[in-house]
């Protein structure tokens, strides 16, 4: 047993040596605040411009499609207001005209306007067309004049369209397709070229002032020079190959002063057409061999 009277073991407080002297303050080198400095800077500046690149891989279409948002009216005589083409809220999404040959016929020109205004600024050329015989049925895409606004244009949803178009005559209107002929100008060239070649059975294209290098029309913006454009740059509308094994009869018309550069023009690129194929010049869609040309190519290829 213990003794109470024993006293208890105290231990004895651990001895730490003494704390040497506090040195001089650290002091940071200005060269790597600088450096930390300038990192920051460099990974804000690569951010803005990856963001810059962003903008413009969505935005592209911008650079080559200029659609005027218009309610204006296409007035000609007999035209017809079409609404076509069910959007995703089962609505009609397409405005269009159709216009009837002035004495019954079984040709029918499906135009395919330039991806510029509306169908209001083809007001000419559509007028020139409704003097031959010929049934004549022309729209605005998505995002154009009188069309769905609901989504911007772009390549892919124009060459919809086109389709949407081709099928409201086949399938409402019931045409036969042997009759119809897709007449295309500027980017709408490559629509009408596409067309003519997924569908074999159409006798005929005519393209006018079809554009050969959308990219090289692109890098004239002046955003274009910000970002590496080759390599973002998908709107292409190309139309070169599609031409160069095309076998479908081909009118290829050019109006007035060319649009491209010299080395890249729609005279460079009708001659590698494939045949059958005729080109023609006119001083402008309101020349007065306008009608007649068209009229002698349909004679020869619509029977």
């Amino acid at each position: 047993m213990a003794n109470p009277k024993q006293k208890k073991h105290v231990p004895t407080p651990r001895q730490y040596p003494p704390r040497p002297p506090a040195g001089p303050p650290e002091v940071v080198n200005p060269i790597w605040l600088l450096k930390a400095v300038g990192i920051t800077i460099a990974a804000a500046l690569i951010c803005a411009y990856l963001t810059l690149c962003l903008l413009v891989y969505q935005g592209q279409w911008q650079l080559v499609l200029h659609p005027t948002v218009s309610t204006e009216a296409l007035t000609l005589p007999d035209a017809t207001t079409i609404r076509f083409g069910a959007a995703e809220t089962g609505q009609p999404a397409l405005s269009g005209l159709y216009l009837p040959a002035s004495t019954p016929s079984d040709r029918t020109i499906l135009y395919l306007p330039d991806a510029t205004g509306s169908l209001a600024a083809n007001a000419a050329t559509l007028t020139q067309l409704h003097t031959l015989p010929l049934n004549l049925f022309a729209f605005d895409y998505r995002g154009f004049g009188a069309s769905a606004r609901t989504q911007h244009p772009t390549e892919l949803r124009m060459t919809e369209d086109a389709e949407s178009a081709l099928d409201y005559l086949i399938n409402t209107r019931h045409i036969r397709p042997q009759t119809i002929v897709p007449y295309g100008v500027g980017l709408g060239a490559s629509l009408a070229a596409t067309l003519a070649a997924r569908h074999p059975e159409l006798p005929a294209v005519i393209l006018e002032s079809a554009v050969p290098d959308v990219l090289t029309q692109a890098r004239a913006d002046s955003r274009a020079g910000l970002v590496p454009l080759s390599l973002l740059f998908h709107e292409q509308f190309l139309i070169a190959p599609t031409l160069s094994t095309l076998t479908t009869p081909k009118l290829l018309l050019t109006t007035g002063p060319s649009p491209i550069t010299p080395h890249a023009t729609p005279e460079t690129l009708y001659r590698n057409a494939h045949a059958p194929s005729r080109t023609t010049h006119l001083i402008s869609p309101q020349d007065p061999q306008f009608p007649t040309v068209i009229q002698r190519f349909l004679d020869e290829y619509l029977h």
